[in-house]
């Protein structure tokens, strides 16, 4: 056996605690709970279907309102991320516009022992790696620049404090947003604020946590 199969094994017979998961804790809606159960063993029954129908929007819709609750307050669940990405933009706009808020616009600053980067070590950042790794990490980091207001909506993409339920797909509302203090005073003829700096914290209220 190779190294690696080796530490494999040892490593496999360092475990003696198996933990069987029997109850699902993530979703709380009891109808949308149940249609997921029958789903997963495809026992799907006629009253999901009608469940699911009710959901449906169409262009010949007129009795849907969409500024009134819940649509008002609906999420979006695409598997493309150029929607998205404009669905979010969309959406940070309308509600800067109706909430009368900062849209505060961060950019990253790459730098190495503090200082910034040269044009060639741009550049070498710029195309770094290929392979599926790579592009793998590329797509769960943070863009270059991204948009954030006090009162937006933000969601948790990695598991960070499980006991907590700070985990991947935890929702959330930012309620603060604390500026550097060396940032120049935030103009109030502008909605859409640059930063020059990077904020000290941005506070968010998840929407179920035991903290």
């Amino acid at each position: 056996d190779s190294a690696s199969s080796k530490l494999g094994r040892a490593t496999y017979e360092e475990f003696n605690t198996v933990v069987v998961l029997k109850e699902q804790m993530r979703v709380t809606d009891e109808v949308w709970h149940d249609f997921l159960w029958h789903l997963r063993y495809g026992h799907v029954q006629e009253y999901h279907t009608e469940m699911l129908r009710t959901l449906l929007i169409t262009r010949h819709d007129t009795q849907t309102d969409l500024s009134t609750e819940p649509w008002n307050d609906s999420s979006l669940v695409t598997p493309r991320h150029a929607v998205q990405r404009l669905w979010n933009e969309a959406a940070l706009k309308k509600h800067a516009q109706e909430s009368q808020k900062f849209i505060f616009q961060c950019h990253a600053k790459d730098r190495i022992k503090g200082q910034p980067l040269t044009l060639a070590e741009r550049y070498a950042a710029a195309i770094r790696g290929s392979g599926q790794g790579q592009q793998r990490r590329q797509k769960q980091d943070l863009p270059d620049a991204i948009e954030i207001a006090i009162g937006m909506k933000v969601m948790v993409t990695q598991n960070v404090q499980t006991d907590l339920n700070i985990m991947n797909r935890a929702h959330g509302t930012i309620v603060d947003i604390i500026l550097s203090p060396e940032e120049p005073v935030v103009s109030q003829l502008h909605t859409t604020i640059k930063l020059q700096h990077v904020p000290l914290y941005v506070l968010v209220k998840l929407s179920q946590t035991r903290a």
